[in-house]
């Protein structure tokens, strides 16, 4: 199953000598995204392997994402934040039900569906880069 063999692998990469491939690609990933590839996460959790790289996805718009330009606002503010993250970056919808949308209640206070993009970009910006 392809969740065994991307945790066989993981567990690979975080074994070589000084971190190995994983330690390489999160030196060069913005925080929170280095923390997740570098985390140790409990057997227990429901997020496989597949789940978390599922969030590469997020690269595009969050590097596109500019917090203090109105055309980037305009852009993502034209669809929903649940959109985004599953429809346009691709998460599976275990790790949105696991961890994105928790976020969204909590940061920007509002449902996937009700925020819009810019709106989740932006506290998230501010929540994973700034603090």
């Amino acid at each position: 199953d392809m969740d065994t063999v991307a945790a066989m692998m993981i567990r690979k990469a975080k074994s070589n000598a000084g971190g190995g491939i994983i330690s390489s690609v999160a030196s060069v990933l913005p925080p929170p995204l280095d923390l997740a590839l570098l985390a140790d996460i409990d057997p227990s959790s429901p997020l496989t392997p597949l789940d978390r790289i599922s969030g590469i996805g997020l690269l595009g718009a969050w590097s596109d994402f500019e917090q203090e330009s109105e055309a980037s606002w305009d852009i993502y503010d034209k669809f929903s934040a649940e959109d985004l993250f599953k429809k346009y970056a691709g998460i599976t919808d275990k790790l949105y039900d696991e961890l994105v949308s928790p976020l969204l209640h909590v940061l920007p206070m509002a449902p996937g569906y009700d925020c819009s993009a810019a709106a989740a970009l932006s506290c998230f910006h501010v929540f994973a880069l700034q603090s």
